[in-house]
C-alpha cells in the first residue's frame, strides 16, 4: 500500500511540470505585452489607414499611416503631428491634451464636398485610435446623420428666397434662348412691379431682356454689357453687365446694373472733350498720360510743334514709345549713347512725376522747346511743349546788343559810369575801374550811387563839395541833368567829372583826368632848359 502513493506521485509529478510549465509561459507572454488585444486591432486592419496612441505618443500604426507620420513636420508630439496635418483638410479639430486627457469619439468631415474621405476618433482606457477611411467604410457616421436631419423642402425655400430677395437679375435659358426661369428681380424688370398682380397670372416664358448671351471664348468669367431691349420703362434701355454660366446644357445668366459706371465713363468723356476744345486753342503743346503711362490726351498745338502723325498719337502710345518717336523725328534733345538715353528718359518720368521737371531742348534744326513735367491725378503725368525758339533769339540778340555796347564803353578813354533811374551804378567800363583802383567784375554789381561816391569822396580833396553837387545833379527831375566839374585826386591829378541825362531816367557819369601839377611845372621846366642848351649851341657854332 505504501508503493502505490509513490507510484501516482511519480506519474503526476511531470504533468504538475508540464501545467506548470505551460502556465508560465502564458504568464510570461501576458506579461510582456499587457496591450497586446489592442495591437492586434492594429494588425486585422490590413490596408486601412489607423493611428494608435498611448496619449500623445504612437504606438501602433498601419503602413499607410506610418507613410503619412513620416511626412509630417517635425515638432510638439505624434499626436500633436497628426492633428496639424488633417487640420490643413478636416479643420476645427480638437487640441491634442483634450483628446488624450478625455474619452473622445467623433467623426470630421473634409472641407470639399467631394473629398469622400472620413476621419474617425474613438478612445477607451487611455487609449486612441484614429482611423481615415472612405465614406461607404466610414459606417453610419456624423455624415450619414447629418443628412438624416437636413429637410430638403427647408433648403430648396432657402434656395429660392436667396434667388428672389438677390439684389441683382438672376435667369435661365436654354441653347435656343428662351427664358425657362427667373427670379424675381428678373421679372419685375420684364413685366414692372406695377403691372403685376396675384390676380393675373404673369406671361410666360417672360420675355428676354437681353440678346442671347453665351460666355466669351477668351475669358468666360469676364462679364459683358448689355443693354435692355425690352421690358417697362424704368429698365428699357439701361446698361447691365451680364455674366453668362453654361451648364448641362442650360446658360445661367447674372445681371448687375452698370448704370453707374455708364456715367462716370460718360462724365469722363465728356470732361476730356471739354478739356481737349479749352485747350485747343493754346499754343503750347500739351500731352498727358495716364497712371500707366498710356497717352489719353493731347492738343492741336502738339501737332503744330512735331509734326506727328495723328494715327501715332490716337493709338494711345506708351510714354517710352511717345519719346522715341520724337527721337527718331530729332525731336528731343539726347545724349551720344542709348544707354545713357534710357536712363534719362527715368529721370524725366520721376521729375515729371514730383512735378521738378523743367528743361530746354535746343534741337538740331534750330527750334528751342521748353518741356515742363507736372503731375496730374491718380498718378497721371502731363508734358508742356513751348516753342521758345523767337525768345530765345531774341535773348541772344539783346545779349549780343549789350555785349557790344560793353565792348564800347571799354574802348573809351573817358571812365564811364552808368546810373539807372532807381539810383544804381549799374554798369562801368575798364577806364573806371583804372580811375578807382576797383576789380573790373565788381562793374556788373549794382551799388547805390551814394556809397559810390563816399568811395569817390574818400579818394579825393573836395572842399568845395563837388561830389554834393554831382549827387544832386543826379537826383534832380527838374533839370536837364547836365553837371561839370572838376575835382583834385588826392595822388596831385584833376579830375574833371560831367553828368548827362540818358533816356528812361537813366544818367551817365564820364571822368577825366589831367597830370598833376608839379609834373606840368616840370615839365615847362625841363623844355626851357632844353631850349636854352639849343640856344648856346648855336652861338659857338656861329662863333667857331
Amino acid at each position: 500500500m505504501a508503493e502505490l502513493p509513490l507510484f501516482v506521485f511519480l506519474i503526476l509529478l511531470p504533468i504538475a511540470c508540464g501545467i506548470s510549465i505551460v502556465a508560465l509561459v502564458l504568464w510570461a507572454r501576458l506579461s510582456a505585452d499587457p496591450d497586446q488585444a489592442v495591437h492586434s486591432l492594429v494588425s486585422r486592419a490590413g490596408g486601412q489607414t489607423i493611428f494608435l496612441f498611448d496619449g500623445e505618443d504612437l504606438v501602433d500604426c498601419t503602413p499607410p499611416a506610418r507613410r503619412i507620420m513620416e511626412d509630417l513636420a517635425k515638432g510638439g508630439s505624434d499626436l500633436q503631428r497628426l492633428l496639424r496635418g488633417l487640420n490643413r483638410r478636416f479643420g476645427g479639430l480638437p487640441e491634442a491634451a483634450r483628446i488624450a486627457e478625455t474619452r473622445f469619439e467623433g467623426v470630421y468631415l473634409p472641407f470639399e464636398r467631394s473629398d469622400t474621405l472620413r476621419l474617425r476618433f474613438q478612445s477607451w482606457d487611455g487609449f486612441l485610435q484614429v482611423m481615415l477611411s472612405e465614406a461607404e467604410e466610414a459606417g453610419e457616421g456624423f455624415g450619414d446623420r447629418l443628412i438624416e436631419t437636413n429637410d430638403p423642402q427647408s433648403e430648396l425655400s432657402t434656395l429660392r428666397a436667396l434667388s428672389d430677395e438677390a439684389p441683382f437679375l438672376m435667369w435661365q435659358t436654354d441653347a435656343d434662348g428662351t427664358v425657362e426661369w427667373g427670379n424675381e428681380a428678373y421679372l419685375e424688370a420684364v413685366a414692372g412691379e406695377d403691372q403685376r398682380s396675384e390676380a393675373a397670372a404673369p406671361e410666360w416664358p417672360p420675355r428676354a431682356l437681353f440678346a442671347h448671351a453665351k460666355p466669351r471664348e477668351t475669358d468666360p468669367k469676364q462679364p459683358i454689357r448689355l443693354i435692355a431691349n425690352d421690358g417697362n420703362q424704368t429698365t428699357k434701355g439701361l446698361s447691365f453687365d451680364i455674366r453668362t454660366v453654361k451648364r448641362e446644357g442650360k446658360f445661367l445668366h447674372y445681371g448687375v446694373s452698370a448704370e453707374a459706371s455708364v456715367k462716370a465713363e460718360t462724365a469722363q468723356r465728356e470732361f476730356v472733350q471739354t478739356l481737349t476744345k479749352t485747350f485747343a486753342h493754346l499754343a503750347i503743346g500739351m500731352v498727358i498720360f495716364d497712371r500707366d503711362r498710356k497717352l489719353v490726351l493731347f492738343n492741336p498745338a502738339l501737332l503744330d510743334l512735331m509734326s506727328l502723325p495723328v494715327e501715332f498719337l490716337s493709338a494711345s502710345p506708351s510714354l517710352y514709345s511717345f519719346l522715341d518717336r520724337l527721337r527718331e523725328e530729332r525731336l528731343i534733345a539726347e545724349p551720344r549713347n542709348y544707354k545713357a538715353w534710357r536712363k534719362h528718359i527715368l529721370d524725366l518720368e520721376a521729375k515729371a512725376a514730383d512735378g521738378s521737371y523743367c528743361e530746354t531742348w535746343a534741337l538740331p534744326g534750330g527750334t528751342t522747346f521748353r518741356v515742363t513735367g507736372r503731375p496730374h491725378p491718380d498718378g497721371a503725368i502731363a508734358f508742356l511743349f513751348e516753342d521758345i525758339s523767337a525768345e530765345i533769339s531774341l535773348t541772344r540778340r539783346f545779349n549780343a546788343e549789350i555785349e557790344l555796347g560793353h565792348a564800347a564803353l571799354d574802348a573809351m578813354d573817358e571812365a564811364v559810369a552808368i546810373v539807372s533811374p532807381t539810383g544804381l551804378v549799374s554798369l562801368t567800363n575798364k577806364a573806371y575801374a583804372t580811375l578807382w583802383d576797383c576789380v573790373p567784375d565788381e562793374g556788373l554789381i549794382a551799388k547805390r550811387l551814394r556809397q559810390v561816391i563816399e568811395q569817390w569822396r574818400e579818394a579825393s580833396i573836395d572842399e568845395d563839395g563837388h561830389w554834393d553837387a554831382l549827387l544832386e545833379a543826379i537826383e534832380s527831375r527838374s533839370g536837364k541833368g547836365t553837371w561839370q566839374s572838376d575835382v583834385r585826386l588826392a595822388d596831385g591829378r584833376v579830375l574833371t567829372c560831367r553828368t548827362q541825362r540818358l533816356a528812361g531816367g537813366a544818367a551817365l557819369i564820364g571822368f577825366r583826368t589831367s597830370a598833376p601839377l608839379f609834373s606840368v611845372v616840370a615839365d615847362l621846366a625841363a623844355r626851357r632848359k632844353a631850349a636854352r642848351d639849343t640856344d648856346h649851341a648855336l652861338d659857338r657854332k656861329v662863333a667857331s
